[in-house]
């Protein structure tokens, strides 16, 4: 019978749910675990009450970590309330908070630190190029195959990001150089990893500890002395567009984040450029003279105006709140319906 239920659920899953298949996969090995509890229990998934539910979480408190909690109560209660239509059994997911961690970005020289320190691993130097000129997640690179990359129009295609979609980031000349210097040495995969772009020494495609252990290393080599961790790079990335004025649209279509507003979190200011930005407001000349902004005749849209307010923001010379309100004048209120809370990522 639970065969039969388990391969029910599969399908449910896919048809119904829209689950990638390490969803499903994880899924599927949470079920196996409740129902081998059960029948050490010499009990069946008709006999679960809201009793035996409680029970089942005591247990696994006591034996898993708290993020795997969190898979554990979602897979109950997707597979009982959603999937079995238990209404009348209640699970509170687990929830965790991040990991508070250094969210200061990387400096460009302390970037160009960490290349110049990889230069001689073609496969380091690849691996942190791809994340700081793609800004793509620590996931989405392990699961890069050669063929996404574009040389031609310096574009890799992402895809496995968040929700099982896919999009084309750009990369610099340096970094297609970079892969292609990886992809001259990349020596012959193991059987099932023919497509990898990135495979270790191991002849497999590489781990999300591989990426972890080589960004502290390098760092480490380039004297940097801030915690620097793969997600850095994201940050990094983000931030230094959105220091160079790039159109926060322009931003959101490079990392493929679906709410502005998650993105706006990103962006995080280095003390040089709050320093400049202090400088233009509290140490001006006297005899300076303020010129008002026109527009030029050839770009008078909503977008010219969010970009302007965007650099003003950026600058130094407009607050969030400000921000918020010009945003929603050109977007209108159903589209940013929250004020900005907080400009640093948590």
């Amino acid at each position: 019978m639970n065969q039969e239920l388990t391969e029910r659920y599969k399908q449910w899953m896919i048809a119904q749910r829209n689950n990638n298949e390490k969803t499903v996969k994880l899924m599927l090995t949470h079920t196996k675990w409740f129902f081998e509890w059960l029948k050490k229990k010499k009990l069946s998934i008709n006999d679960v009450t809201q009793d035996i539910v409680d029970d089942y979480i005591v247990y696994c408190k006591e034996r898993y970590s708290k993020n795997t909690l969190v898979t554990i109560t979602a897979n109950l209660r997707k597979l009982l309330v959603h999937f079995l239509k238990r209404k009348d059994i209640e699970i509170k997911v687990v929830q965790t908070s991040s990991p508070k961690r250094d969210k200061t970005p990387l400096t460009r020289e302390e970037v160009n630190a960490m290349l110049e320190a990889a230069k001689e691993n073609p496969l380091d130097e690849a691996i942190l190029k791809t994340l700081y000129y793609s800004g793509m997640r620590k996931s989405e690179l392990i699961s890069l195959d050669i063929e996404d990359i574009d040389f031609e129009n310096l574009k890799i295609t992402v895809r496995y990001g968040k929700g099982d979609t896919y999009r084309r980031v750009n990369i610099t000349k340096d970094c297609a150089m970079a892969i292609k210097k990886w992809l001259a040495v990349r020596p012959q995969p193991e059987k099932g990893d023919e497509k990898a772009l990135f495979i270790s020494v191991h002849r497999k495609r590489i781990s999300k500890s591989y990426i972890r252990d080589i960004v502290k290393i390098y760092a480490a080599k380039a004297g940097i002395e801030k915690t620097v961790y793969p997600h850095k790079f994201r940050i990094t990335h983000i931030t230094h567009m959105a220091e160079a004025n790039l159109d926060i649209k322009e931003i959101q279509a490079q990392t493929g984040h679906k709410d502005i507003k998650t993105l706006m979190r990103y962006i995080q200011y280095s003390s040089e450029k709050i320093r400049k930005s202090y400088e233009k407001v509290f140490e001006r000349n006297d005899d300076d003279i303020i010129h008002t902004h026109n527009p030029p005749e050839t770009e008078t849209n909503a977008e010219y105006y969010k970009k302007l307010a965007f650099k003003k923001y950026l600058d130094g010379e407009i607050n969030r709140k400000m921000l918020n309100e010009i945003l929603e004048t050109f977007d209108g209120k159903d589209e940013i319906d929250e004020r900005i809370k907080d400009i640093a990522y948590s």
